[in-house]
C-alpha cells in the first residue's frame, strides 16, 4: 500500500474517536454519568492508538 493510501486510512480510523465522542456527549445529556465515564476511557484508549498509529505513518514509521 502506498503511503498515501495508508495515511488515509489511519486518518479515517481517526473517526472512530468521533463516534465515541458522540456517545460521551449523549451521555451527559441523559445524566447518564457512568456510562460516559467508561466513554471517555475507551476515547482516551482509542485516540492513544489512533492518534499515535497516525503519527507513525505520517513519519514513515512501520505500524
Amino acid at each position: 500500500m502506498n503511503s498515501v493510501a495508508t495515511i488515509e486510512t489511519e486518518v479515517i480510523r481517526m473517526g472512530d474517536v468521533g463516534v465515541i465522542i458522540d456517545t460521551v456527549d449523549a451521555n451527559l445529556a441523559e445524566g447518564q454519568t457512568e456510562q460516559a465515564e467508561r466513554a471517555v476511557i475507551i476515547l482516551k484508549e482509542i485516540f492513544t492508538a489512533r492518534y499515535g498509529a497516525l503519527r507513525r505513518r505520517l513519519h514513515g514509521e512501520v505500524v
